[in-house]
């Protein structure tokens, strides 16, 4: 009896251990690693990698369209904004779902609320942005006036050469209209924001503090161009004006670049201090080569302290170690 049943169950551990040979043999068949030889007779298949969602600009009135399959934080990628915006703008409840063809109001991040005496050139220079830029992502047309209270949403890149005053170089050989100041309806006359005029002083640059460069000026291996250096230090390092100057620009508008200062030397030169922590200087201060402006700090989109650092001549980035020996 006892021998029957040992027999009856090596027979049945034969059978069990028979089929899952089999069934791994049909698994591994059915998700074996696709033939991607040379030597094959059929071409191989082609492996896409998902894509990032690409992003796109915000419409002029905010007012977008919910597309097939968008979620809450696609859309907040492709619009370059954060989740929770969203959510409280339009008054979404959990689990966030969307529905095809829902209509969704969006505030862009960085944005300016007109104030009195406010104009397209005016903001241009509060905010160092091209004054083209700014009249085309919000579908502003000649002669580009303004409502008190009208919010514009503001161009993600600087363009330093607006604190020279006058249109961005090169646009008089273009066919593109550009825009000029004008004034806000009904609205009080205000000073126009002041130009300031870099002393004159030698034509010599000097790094702003000391530091292991961190990032070069040109193409980095992710495929971003960087128009400066970025110097990593000790946090609350001081971090001296490159060259006499004056200090044209002092704000934290610009959300990559966090506390922000821009000295304006003689010959049209410009430079630019980023990731700051504190600022000791306001706009309009008269500074000397070596003067304290501010301390390194990690404000913006960096992940320790370090100090961007850029050269420009009107739109022109300029390595500086061009300048700077």
């Amino acid at each position: 009896m006892i021998k029957d049943a040992k027999t009856f169950a090596f027979g049945r551990n034969q059978r069990l251990a028979s089929f899952m040979l089999i069934s791994g043999m049909v698994v591994l068949g059915a998700c074996q690693t696709p033939n991607l030889s040379l030597n094959r007779s059929s071409m191989a298949p082609l492996l896409v990698a998902p894509l990032r969602q690409p992003t796109e600009t915000l419409p002029p009135n905010g007012v977008v369209e919910v597309r097939a399959a968008d979620t809450l934080f696609g859309i907040a990628t492709r619009y370059q904004v954060t989740p929770q915006s969203i959510i409280e703008k339009n008054g979404l409840a959990p689990p966030y779902n969307l529905r095809d063809g829902q209509i969704l109001k969006i505030i862009a991040q960085r944005t300016h609320v007109v104030q009195f005496g406010d104009s397209i050139n005016t903001i241009s220079q509060r905010y160092a942005v091209s004054q083209f830029q700014l009249a085309q992502l919000n579908a502003m047309a000649p002669p580009f006036e303004l409502q008190v209270g009208q919010r514009l949403q503001l161009p993600n890149t600087l363009d330093f050469s607006v604190l020279d005053g006058g249109l961005p170089g090169g646009v008089n050989s273009t066919a593109i209209a550009q825009p000029t100041p004008t004034i806000v309806k009904n609205a009080k006359p205000k000073k126009p924001r002041k130009r300031f005029v870099a002393p004159t002083a030698t034509s010599r640059f000097n790094w702003p503090l000391k530091g292991e460069i961190i990032q070069e000026f040109g193409p980095s291996a992710r495929g971003v161009y960087n128009d400066g250096v970025n110097i990593a230090a000790a946090s609350g390092a001081a971090v001296g004006a490159a060259a006499n100057g004056r200090v044209a620009f002092v704000g934290d508008n610009i959300k990559s670049f966090g506390k922000l200062v821009l000295v304006k030397h003689d010959n049209g030169i410009i430079t630019a201090y980023a990731h700051l922590d504190g600022i000791i200087v306001k706009e309009g201060d008269k500074v000397k080569s070596g003067q304290a402006i501010g301390t390194v700090g990690m404000t913006g989109k960096v992940d320790q302290p370090q100090l961007h650092f850029e050269i420009r001549k009107s739109r022109q980035p300029i390595d500086p170690r061009s300048l700077i020996s």
